[in-house]
């Protein structure tokens, strides 16, 4: 998410981003709404699905960021390189701590993170950062909430991740006000821009990116998190918890003999949605559902109007009601009148802030989109 996680933010400076934006999660470069999942062009919550499955070209590092005083503490990572193999979140779930009986992390530990990267930790992390609401809500989700030290501005949940210092925009990072909270790990998304990432890592900061692509790569995400942090046990335990109602949801629509086609709004008047290789993807095809942007060449598609209603959506489902999309609205669309979704009422909303967002929450997004899908398995 690819994920856009922020909140709403004003339409011009939103569109006036977009060109900025590049895809990483499939190698491409043609341009996407903005993360939280990217990435920063949509006016709306939504932006962040986006976001966290893609990066910008990045700037020179600012003069005073570099020449900033480096860490009080201990740097937990010493080694950064390059993988050979872009797919990341493949092999990091095969080597992630198994769920069975986990054991403590030892040190150093090097991992590979979702770009990609093999990245060293010296020693266990005791002050992190986290520059993406996505990141934020696994960090507490497996009890490591009291050695967070910072958060992107968009990190709203948990309630006590508000409580945490801002010190960062999610899509333009504050590298000062980074590096003024001495972090020892700084757990990265999609969309932060690599000149960044090499700053943190020139000052020996462990840098670890997380841009899961499907719900496993979410999971696989909970089991890494919780092995960097040596929290391995209460990862393991949030996973089988997600992994059970999972098993259970699938259960539920096993009966299903339809698979509605399915519209995802991201964006109310560019139609922005989800393509191939993107976490919502994975998430409507779990639901039950055919997502009619499936065959796209991107993750983060921008359709018109007129291939939205040749396409013909069975069910449409909107995460840009903050950006002033509501059901009313939808039905008043030159020419919307004639698709099935429209005539047929199922039109729905959902939280974009629970939907956009590759982290524990999956599982809730996902519940709820089985529910709009198939509604006669949940009666």
């Amino acid at each position: 998410m690819a994920e856009r996680q922020g909140t709403t933010r004003p339409l011009g400076w939103l569109i006036g981003a977009l060109l900025a934006i590049f895809l990483v999660a499939c190698g491409g470069t043609t341009p996407a709404p903005t993360q939280g999942t990217n990435p920063t062009a949509a006016p709306t919550r939504a932006a962040s699905t986006a976001a966290a499955a893609q990066a910008t070209t990045a700037p020179a590092t600012s003069t005073r960021a570099a020449t900033a005083s480096t860490s009080s503490t201990t740097p937990a990572a010493a080694t950064v390189t390059r993988a050979a193999s872009p797919a990341a979140t493949a092999s990091r779930a095969a080597s992630a701590t198994p769920l069975g009986t986990p054991r403590a992390t030892t040190y150093p530990l090097t991992i590979k993170d979702d770009a990609g990267r093999s990245v060293t930790l010296a020693r266990r992390p005791q002050r992190i950062v986290s520059l993406a609401p996505s990141n934020t809500e696994i960090l507490f989700a497996i009890g490591l909430g009291d050695r967070v030290v910072g958060v992107d501005r968009y990190s709203n949940y948990p309630p006590a991740a508000m409580g945490k210092p801002q010190i960062s925009n999610y899509s333009a990072t504050d590298l000062e006000q980074v590096l003024a909270s001495t972090p020892d790990l700084i757990f990265a998304a999609g969309i932060t821009k690599p000149d960044v990432i090499a700053a943190f890592e020139g000052r020996g900061i462990a840098t670890v990116v997380l841009n899961p692509a499907d719900v496993n790569g979410v999971l696989a995400n909970l089991s890494l998190v919780g092995q960097i942090a040596d929290v391995n046990a209460e990862a393991a335990k949030v996973r089988g918890d997600l992994e059970t109602r999972l098993a259970t949801l699938t259960a539920k629509l096993r009966p299903a003999t339809t698979k509605p086609r399915v519209f995802f709004e991201l964006d109310p008047t560019q139609y922005f949605t989800v393509g191939p290789k993107s976490f919502i993807d994975d998430l409507i095809t779990r639901a039950g559902g055919a997502n009619i942007a499936a065959d796209a060449g991107t993750p983060y598609p921008k359709l018109s109007a007129e291939q939205i209603i040749g396409k013909d959506p069975e069910v449409i489902i909107l995460s840009d009601e903050a950006a002033g999309a509501t059901v009313e609205s939808v039905k008043g669309r030159p020419g919307w009148s004639g698709i099935s979704a429209v005539k047929n009422g199922r039109i729905l909303t959902i939280d974009a802030d629970i939907a956009n967002r590759p982290g524990p929450r999956v599982v809730d997004a996902l519940e709820r989109l089985a529910a709009a899908i198939h509604p006669e398995l949940f009666r």
